[in-house]
């Protein structure tokens, strides 16, 4: 009887967190078109949720083309890495909505750039304007 009882707890446990994705993970592969890497830029942009919230992270260029989305759990960073050189424009979705940065992130050969997510406290959200889920998901 506790043999079963232990097993059902450890399925239990594997479901509950086989259902949240890892940090690095491209969950929506499958809507958005290849990634644009640059193997010779040495360029990387580190990505860091200080919130409690998990959010997929989607980097366009100034044009708003796509260049890579990744998913980051609450509290945990990711760094992007072999980016092509310009200025991107950041899109979040923390599960309930999706946002745009109100700012670009220059990224430059061969630097190591930073972003944070952090929630504003005047506003008591994470800066960034709303966006519809087809602006998104827009290739």
């Amino acid at each position: 009887m506790k043999k079963d009882t232990l097993l059902l707890i450890l399925i239990g446990i594997n479901f509950i967190f086989a259902q949240r994705p890892l940090t690095g993970e491209k969950i929506f592969k499958d809507k958005f078109p290849s990634e644009q890497i640059n193997k010779v830029s040495f360029s990387t942009l580190t990505v860091s949720n200080t919130v409690n919230d998990d959010m997929i992270v989607t980097l366009r260029d100034g044009g708003r083309h796509y260049i890579s989305h990744v998913y980051v759990r609450a509290n945990e960073s990711y760094t992007f890495e072999n980016l092509p050189v310009g200025h991107f424009v950041y899109q979040y979705h923390n599960l309930k909505t999706y946002f745009e940065s109100p700012e670009r992130i220059p990224v430059y050969l061969n630097t190591d750039e930073f972003l944070e997510f952090y929630y504003s406290t005047g506003a008591k959200k994470i800066i960034g304007f709303e966006i519809t889920k087809e602006e998104f998901f827009q290739e």
